[in-house]
């Protein structure tokens, strides 16, 4: 029995003398610590004096050489930060180099990319008092991070320090093929408001879709009025569709009165039905004057449809697909203003007209398959076999005057004009502007027939 009380004793002072020496030992680091970063401290304050001789300037460089080189780089690294918060610029880049040297900017780097979680929001608000070009590419990368946790204070931290390099940076991104990255980085730039707004404007010109797209809805949530200066020649000039519904729904935002009669103009004559369909929710959310009455006139201005049919092996679902699609967006903007199920259902019921006969289907399925064809002379025959069929052909002909081929443009002008639909003249209108003068001429010679068709029919009426 006293065997083993001497052996639990002893195990039990030498445990304690383990503990006493952790002890002693984390004392003595953290004084030699705090011991250190007192003398780097002093070593800092020379770089706080300002430069008033060729002396002054030769010990600063001499101070910053001695911070790089300090036996503590610890130290020395938190030294530099609290140097960052200097309004003096060379104090700031000494700190900079500092951090550098010591390979401070290397483990925050590594913490960003693998650390855990508290490391790296550790690491972005060190790289976000440095604000220095490779901080913020550093955090750039972060802004992809599947945690919004660490993705969110990256992009606050990238403009705490060189905003026109965070924004430049930012605005590069939204056509990142990472979709995370992109949307993030619009999230940024519109945290930083006015700032970022030259540099979302010259995004409207990118190469690519997404970052105009990203670009208008940024603008948008900015909501700055002068900014439809920059929108509205989107709606007209952008190839994509999803950036022209992007730029409509921003202007929406920025200025009510000019997007009104925008989406007016769109609902009833952009080429592509996804572009109309938007303008319609758009005119039924914002609800403004006149809203019910020009939705009702949409619903009731639609021409006849095909019916989903396929005799000759050649399918119409595309021919149809836009306009059902505009028709449900009408129709749930209605409900939108309050209408009831009834009151929608008679809405509805009076826009429906007649079908085409089964001959006429036939004609027009093999019509839309020339229309698809990569040959231009079969997409100009497609035009010409479609013009035949009157007023449901309008619609996909007014979206071929986007046609690539300037040979194609003409023939769907020459066709539409032999239609003679007041739909069409928005479409036909646009191609005035057009670079080759055939078209130009089409659309002249077409907007003049239907014009006079209209007003004869007005008169015998």
């Amino acid at each position: 029995m006293g065997v083993e009380y001497d052996v639990l004793r002893g195990l039990s002072l030498f445990l304690a003398g383990l503990v006493m020496a952790a002890v002693g030992l984390r004392v003595i680091l953290r004084w030699r610590y705090a011991n250190a970063l007192a003398r780097a401290r002093r070593i800092a304050d020379r770089l706080r004096e300002p430069p008033s001789s060729l002396s002054a300037v030769e010990d600063r460089s001499a101070a910053t050489e001695e911070l790089i080189e300090f036996s503590d780089a610890r130290a020395a690294a938190a030294v530099a930060r609290e140097l960052l918060s200097e309004e003096d610029h060379t104090a700031r880049a000494a700190a900079i180099e500092v951090l550098r040297q010591t390979r401070a900017l290397d483990r925050w780097g590594r913490d960003l990319r693998r650390g855990a979680f508290q490391a790296k929001l550790r690491a972005i608000e060190a790289l976000g008092e440095v604000g220095d070009e490779r901080a913020i590419d550093e955090l750039l990368e972060a802004l992809g991070d599947d945690d919004p946790g660490i993705a969110g204070p990256a992009a606050r931290a990238m403009s705490a320090r060189d905003a026109d390099y965070a924004c430049t940076r930012l605005a590069d991104a939204l056509s990142s093929p990472s979709r995370r990255l992109a949307e993030t980085a619009a999230a940024a730039l519109v945290h930083m408001g006015e700032e970022a707004v030259d540099y979302l404007v010259g995004q409207l010109a990118s190469l690519s879709p997404q970052a105009r797209r990203l670009a208008a809805e940024s603008l948008g949530n900015i909501g700055e009025e002068h900014l439809k200066e920059a929108l509205v020649p989107l709606l007209s000039s952008d190839p994509d569709p999803g950036v022209r519904a992007a730029v409509a729904s921003a202007l929406a935002r920025v200025d009510g009165d000019t997007a009104t009669v925008e989406l007016r103009r769109l609902a009833r004559f952009d080429p592509d039905w996804f572009v109309r369909a938007r303008a319609y929710s758009l005119l039924a959310e914002t609800d403004v004057e006149g809203a019910v009455q020009y939705l009702l006139d949409g619903l009731a201005s639609f021409e006849p449809e095909f019916e989903g049919f396929s005799e000759d092996g050649h399918s119409v679902e595309s021919f149809t697909e836009g306009s059902r699609r505009v028709r449900r967006a009408i129709i749930a903007g209605l409900r939108m203003l309050g209408f009831t199920e009834d009151e929608v259902a008679a809405a509805e019921h009076g826009a429906v007209a007649t079908s085409l006969t089964g001959d006429e289907l036939v004609e027009a399925s093999a019509a839309v398959a020339l229309l698809r064809s990569p040959d231009p002379a079969q997409r100009a025959e497609g035009a010409r076999r479609l013009s035949e069929l009157g007023g449901p052909a309008a619609e996909p002909l007014a979206a071929a005057l986007c046609d690539p081929d300037a040979m194609v443009r003409a023939e769907v002008a020459r066709s539409l004009a032999h239609i003679g639909s007041v739909d069409s003249l928005g479409a036909l209108a646009r191609c005035l502007q057009d670079p080759d003068p055939n078209v130009r001429l089409a659309a002249t010679t077409a907007l003049r027939a239907v014009v006079t068709r209209e007003a004869t029919k007005e008169l015998t009426e």
